[in-house]
């Protein structure tokens, strides 16, 4: 008996430790996301930054669905419909209601090396981004393309703000 609850102790501990460096790393996915869209967009960061964060969710989920050979018209144009908003409203309750993104910005506006975890961030955008488009057979030259314009869509807000400075 005594066994049985050592092991359920050591497993919910084992959750919980994992739990929460994994939601620490997806905060600030969503607060350097929010922190680059804030600098061009000043009315709702908040909803662009949930916007974003989902759009990257869908291309990791499909590019996962395409590497394992899932049939992807079977979902249909509903089904994508469906998954878009379930991220949305999902990423929607976890980071807007009861306005949590508020402590997520005031907790890393004060953490330091910044521009080191922000370009991890900008390398996992750019590999999902990347990965996806490999995925679907897309050539390599148009998906070098497309992954460049990705990180200089995040860069260039930050060149301008310099640029004033």
């Amino acid at each position: 008996m005594s066994d049985i609850n050592i092991k359920t102790i050591s497993y919910h501990t084992s959750c919980k430790t994992f739990k929460k460096p994994m939601r620490k790393i997806y905060d600030y996915v969503f607060f350097s996301i929010y922190r680059s869209l804030n600098i061009t967009n000043k009315s709702i960061p908040e909803w662009s930054a949930i916007i974003l964060i989902s759009l990257l969710l869908f291309v990791n989920i499909f590019s996962i669905l395409i590497y394992i050979d899932y049939d992807i018209k079977s979902i249909g144009k509903k089904g994508f419909g469906i998954i878009t908003s379930l991220l949305i409203g999902l990423n929607y309750l976890y980071f807007l209601k009861g306005k949590r993104y508020l402590i997520i910005l005031n907790r890393f506006d004060e953490q330091k090396n910044k521009l080191i975890c922000d370009s991890i961030v900008l390398l996992y955008a750019c590999i999902s981004v990347f990965t996806f488009l490999c995925f679907l057979g897309i050539e390599l030259e148009r998906t070098s393309y497309m992954t460049g314009f990705v990180a200089l869509s995040a860069l260039i807000p930050f060149m301008f703000t310099n640029i004033k400075k």
